[in-house]
């Protein structure tokens, strides 16, 4: 690998165990398939290992749950992201993201990653695993759905406010596929993934939970709720009913907690807390300044 930064060429070794993510004039990005298939790693010019992230499929470069490597001074880990990340959105916790802040990173908007915990030491309500359902509506798997059917229910479920949406790029084409393909935050939880449907077989609402790893001490893994919706029109605290409904499933099949993530300025933040949810940890969303290198090809790679 040359890099071809600043000064003469000069040649970068590779760390062992690792492979390239190559990147046109920076440092490279790498990948550790020890670590998972869509995790990467920062490295400073000695090749010390600064950061972690996880990069998923996605048309904008995006980098998700960026963090600091233990040890790590934040002043140097936001210069290096600076530097080899450049356009590109990222989500950080606090302290990563108070460091890219001050390093010139623009603040989008603050996520809140809210767990239920205990779940067999204080066991939610049996009646919650069949959740009460108006006239004329029925519940199947999401299996049982159209990919495309499910996310355009999605879509107009956010509407204007995609800023409620759950994730980086809510409403971005195709992203909703890769959730529902594993690529995202783990295979499908497909026990507590369900949607209603109307008398005409149209989607009103939905649930995906998923088996998410997590790649930190915040969340140890287990269930998590990737997506809870419904179109306007839909029945009163219907998406109340199916979260309810994945956290009695969680529990029937053993797991000790839950988790979700959503904008900390989404009014239904009160409803969760009333089914155990709570505050566990922060995400904030960054713009990195300058303009990725590589193209939107680059991020899938």
């Amino acid at each position: 690998m040359v890099d071809r930064r600043q000064g003469p060429l000069r040649r970068v070794p590779q760390p062992q165990g690792l492979t390239r993510v190559l990147r046109s004039g920076l440092m490279p990005i790498w990948a550790d398939p020890a670590r998972g298939e869509r995790v990467r790693l920062l490295a400073d010019d000695d090749l010390t290992l600064l950061a972690m992230f996880v990069a998923p499929p996605s048309a904008r470069p995006t980098a998700s749950d960026l963090r600091a490597l233990p040890g790590t001074d934040l002043a140097r880990f936001a210069e290096v992201a600076m530097r080899d990340l450049p356009g590109v959105q990222v989500t950080a916790g606090l302290d990563e993201a108070a460091a890219l802040t001050a390093a010139g990173a623009v603040v989008g908007r603050s996520l809140v990653h809210m767990v239920r915990q205990d779940l067999q030491d204080d066991s939610p309500p049996l009646r919650w695993a069949a959740p009460h359902l108006a006239a004329g509506l029925s519940v199947v798997g999401v299996e049982s759905v159209n990919d495309d059917t499910l996310e355009a229910a999605q879509r107009l479920a956010y509407g204007s406010a995609p800023d409620h949406g759950p994730f980086i790029g809510a409403h971005e084409p195709g992203l909703f596929s890769s959730l529902l393909a594993g690529e995202l935050l783990g295979p499908v939880y497909q026990d507590a993934s369900i949607a209603v449907l109307d008398a005409g077989g149209g989607v009103v609402g939905g649930l995906i939970a998923t088996r998410w790893e997590g790649i930190g001490s915040e969340w140890r893994g287990g269930p998590w709720v990737a997506e809870v919706f419904t179109i306007p029109g839909a029945p009163l605290l219907l998406g109340r009913s199916l979260l309810a409904r994945a956290v009695a499933v969680s529990a029937l099949d053993g797991h000790r907690a839950v988790g979700l993530t959503m904008s900390a300025t989404n009014r239904a933040r009160h409803l969760h807390e009333r089914l155990g949810f709570r505050d566990a940890f922060y995400r904030v969303t960054l713009d990195l300044p300058g303009t990725w290198p590589g193209g939107p090809e680059g991020q899938r790679g």
